[in-house]
């Protein structure tokens, strides 16, 4: 069974569940089981092809363990209030005839804390989204602006299991990431102000509705306390602490705040952390989630996937497309090439996490041989791969923040952020 045939089986069952409203889970086990056969084929031992598999599997063990820890503090954060206090404060800063711009602003502020897109969309995205309907504003408009915002995080967060991924994958220091994507971005952040500036003053609100602010004093009491355990991951960079202990403080120090200032019982606290928050009512439809449960899919998702790096790497089955972009090179820039092999790659794989495993292992041998830093080739993935995925309607980091925000894929186009990091760094890479 060749290494297309392979492909094209795994594209075919992924559309198909895609169709069939079936779990994308069976798509990648189909995938698995062709990349064995055609490694098979190949003439490797089933023995040889499990160690490889392996291989794979162990090497995202990181990753894994960063998302289980970030689901237990998105649980933690909901059961001490942080998320809905930065749900208050952010409200409580919108200027109505900035609507359009704070629907990138506080998306933006809440991803970089948090660092999950699904997380931002289903909390601060959810409250801009219900006030826009409330109040009367474009849903299609303020819908692209929250995209935007909840992709800044994703991409550039210490508190990201992309950025995690992204720096595992590339071997670099996630802290110095940090440092290098912010500063990459500030053109392509400052044009998306100015954008969405410009859409606030051509569509103005007439106010802002308070319904879901009066609803969360009244069911949590809330403090600037409260922010403790987000200001905890907000300095980590600065003094320089590993992430995984940061988001291990962050969870205690909410859990404290849970047990003594939300009156929340150790029982109830628990299962929040492993199984993730459930209220009742319109709060506990914008804050219903968290918990490492929430991570549990993603987690198998990344695990399947990692055997095909495995399979890859073991049989060295794309030497046949490495050698194909080596030609490439002498025409297009490095850039250019991590952008328009991403494309594709995200298309069959749907999900972020497949992409940039199957991406990395493709663009690294170019990056050698021209001696390109890995730091550099950590941006390039972080300003196409990472955002390009959310531009595609059935990956998973499109399809499930737009589900969330109960919008379809006409905003996609309206996502200025998910797009001109890398237009800023292909003028950057002609000039």
């Amino acid at each position: 069974m060749s290494l297309t045939f392979s492909i094209i089986l795994l594209i075919l069952s992924l559309l198909g569940c895609m169709i069939l409203k079936i779990d994308l889970v069976y798509g990648l086990l189909i995938g698995m089981a062709a990349f064995m056969a055609a490694a098979a084929h190949a003439g490797f031992r089933l023995k040889d092809i499990l160690r490889m598999m392996w291989n794979g599997i162990r090497e995202s063990f990181i990753v894994v363990g960063v998302l289980l820890i970030i689901g237990a503090m998105t649980g933690a954060w909901r059961a001490g209030g942080t998320i809905q206090q930065l749900v208050v404060y952010g409200t409580e800063l919108i200027h109505p005839k900035l609507f359009i711009l704070f629907a990138f602003l506080l998306p933006m502020a809440v991803s970089y804390l948090i660092g999950t897109s699904f997380g931002t969309a289903a909390s601060i995205g959810v409250v801009m989204m219900t006030l826009c309907r409330m109040s009367g504003a474009d849903p299609v408009l303020t819908a692209g602006a929250v995209m935007s915002g909840i992709f800044f995080g994703d991409r550039a967060s210490p508190a990201s299991s992309c950025a995690h991924l992204n720096a595992h994958l590339t071997k670099t220091e996630i802290y110095s990431n940090v440092k290098l994507m912010l500063k990459d971005c500030i053109p392509a952040t400052l044009i998306t102000i100015g954008i969405y500036a410009v859409l606030s003053f051509l569509n103005p609100l007439q106010s802002v509705d308070t319904h879901i602010l009066n609803n969360l004093r009244s069911e949590f009491r809330l403090s600037p306390v409260l922010l403790l355990p987000a200001l905890i991951i907000l300095a980590a960079p600065f003094i320089k602490i590993n992430i995984k202990y940061a988001m291990g403080i962050s969870i205690l120090c909410a859990s404290i705040i849970a047990l003594i200032y939300q009156k929340m019982s150790p029982a109830e606290l628990l299962r929040t952390l492993i199984l993730g928050y459930e209220g009742k009512g319109e709060l506990g439809t914008l804050l219903n989630g968290g918990g490492v449960r929430s991570m549990a899919h993603g987690c198998l998702m990344i695990l399947i996937s990692a055997t095909y790096s495995g399979i890859f790497n073991g049989t060295n089955m794309l030497s046949g497309a490495e050698a194909f972009l080596e030609k490439l090179t002498a025409r297009f820039s490095l850039f250019q090439i991590t952008a328009i092999t991403g494309i594709p790659l995200i298309m069959f794989s749907c999900n972020q996490t497949l992409a940039l495993m199957l991406h990395v292992p493709l663009i690294r041998p170019l990056y050698q041989k021209q001696g390109i830093s890995n730091e550099q080739m950590m941006l390039h993935l972080a300003n196409t791969t990472v955002l390009f995925s959310a531009l595609i309607p059935w990956c998973l980091a499109c399809s499930m923040p737009l589900e969330m925000l109960g919008v379809s894929a006409i905003c996609i186009p309206l996502a200025f952020f998910l797009y001109l990091p890398a237009i800023v760094t292909l003028f950057r890479d002609m000039k």
